[in-house]
């Protein structure tokens, strides 16, 4: 099993207030919802798979910015590390 790693949202450039979950690349779990998704600022922890030519993280949990307390990420969660060139996680 993959280490647990914690990353920050990060936004480049104007636009949205945030991005939707994306369906888990490797096809293991089916999306469930794309209830909480991360705003900007938010934290994010999950694990670090490549899939599809890219790397993503699976997410586990995520912290929305200026909250205190981590709430499950719904099942089959991801979020590419970098999205065109406008958001990425560092």
């Amino acid at each position: 099993m993959s280490e647990t790693i914690e990353v920050a949202l990060k936004k480049h450039r104007p636009g949205c207030t945030g991005m939707f979950w994306r369906p888990d690349p490797t096809g293991a779990t089916p999306l469930k919802s794309n209830s909480n998704w991360p705003r900007d600022g938010a934290r994010l922890r999950g694990t670090v798979v490549e899939a599809k030519g890219k790397k993503w993280l699976l997410a586990t949990e995520v912290l929305q910015n200026g909250k205190t307390e981590w709430v499950p990420a719904p099942p089959g969660a991801a979020m590419p590390f970098e999205y065109d060139n406008h958001y990425s996680l560092e």
